[in-house]
């Protein structure tokens, strides 16, 4: 499990850095990402990043809680 969990960690980590490569050359620039922030995340809701994407992903299956 703790194997598992590193790895997930890292993948996150990884992709925060990369989103935040990318959104430093936007223009606009994108508010960058910390892992901090990642953690209190609760809820897909709570992600200001997709509040930028032009795709509504409201409908979709995977953004509803499973309970």
């Amino acid at each position: 499990i703790t194997k598992a969990l590193q790895r997930r960690s890292d993948a996150i980590r990884n992709a925060i850095n990369r989103y935040n490569m990318q959104a430093a050359a936007l223009v606009p620039p994108r508010p960058k990402l910390a892992w901090k922030d990642i953690v209190k995340y609760s809820f897909l809701g709570e992600f200001d990043l997709l509040h930028h994407s032009r795709a509504d992903i409201h409908d979709n299956d995977w953004t509803k809680p499973a309970h």
